[in-house]
């Protein structure tokens, strides 16, 4: 609160009109972001469901996405807005540990059962509905034990991406005061297993779209093949990041085309 100031919530009718003027302009995407987007609401706005139910209803913009949002923010009517299309069936969802114990010491709301709960619905309403995370590595007194936990419940939950963080103490703060910190050399080991299981995941993850259409929203062409052709980069809905390769005289920049995929690039991290 010292650092940032209260909380703000930008009324319902501003950020539909902000859409609006956006696809006006040709934009085709837009993402909902902020220090705390699950907190959205109150003064006479409502929640972020209310408001991402006003925006599906009140704009025609195609497509819709979420910036991060604490798993504990999601209510039960979120769950039904991504059966209308246009609300993307991709979430950044904070797990921060695998293991209880050490998300209790880090005073987090949501264990693990109850993610792993949170996940199985939220893929139970789409398919192939995509979940990224955050991980702490080496938060204090964390034992081997627990990082074996840890590792075990993230490759449980098939994470498409994990943005990988070592802990750092910050003078003043309770975590930085807390017995067992874990020493520097351990942290980076456990960053180097993390790192290595993320890109086996994420290996398997894309494979297994192999052969699936899905609707991609092209960006700018990259660069030129080899054979003088226009290599393009695009977003499926469940942001899977894609390349295509295509004849220079079709422009994709900013068009939605449905794409089957036939592959996943390791050394590039992209379908195509």
């Amino acid at each position: 609160t010292i650092a940032r100031g209260e909380e703000r919530n930008k009324p319902v009718s501003r950020i539909v009109d902000e859409i609006n003027s956006l696809y006006e302009q040709g934009i085709n995407e837009v993402v909902l972001t902020g220090v705390h987007i699950g907190g959205y609401g109150g003064d006479n706005n409502p929640g972020l469901s209310g408001l991402i139910k006003s925006i599906l209803a009140e704009t025609t913009i195609p497509r819709l996405r979420l910036g991060s949002l604490e798993p504990w923010d999601i209510q039960e009517d979120f769950f039904e807005l991504f059966s209308n299309s246009r609300f993307m069936p991709h979430l950044h969802l904070p797990l921060q540990s695998g293991c209880d114990a050490v998300l209790r010491r880090m005073a987090r709301r949501c264990l693990t059962s109850e993610y792993n709960a949170l996940l199985r619905t939220l893929r139970a309403c789409v398919e192939v509905f995509n979940v990224s995370t955050d991980i702490i590595v080496g938060f204090p007194g964390e034992s081997e034990d627990e990082w074996q936990q840890s590792l075990a419940f993230i490759e449980k939950c098939g994470f498409s991406h994990v943005h990988i963080f070592p802990y750092s103490a910050r003078h003043g703060t309770r975590a930085a005061m807390l017995p067992g910190q874990v020493e520097s050399s351990v942290k980076k080991q456990r960053t180097r297993q993390l790192s290595s299981l993320v890109s086996r995941i994420r290996s398997e993850l894309m494979t297994g779209f192999n052969g699936h259409a899905f609707p991609v929203l092209f960006e700018n062409h990259t660069n030129n093949s080899a054979d003088g052709k226009l290599e393009y980069l695009g977003y499926t809905p469940n942001y899977l990041k894609v390349k295509i390769i295509s004849d220079r005289e079709f422009s994709l920049s900013n068009q939605i085309h449905p794409v089957k995929m036939t592959g996943y690039d390791e050394e590039s991290q992209l379908m195509r």
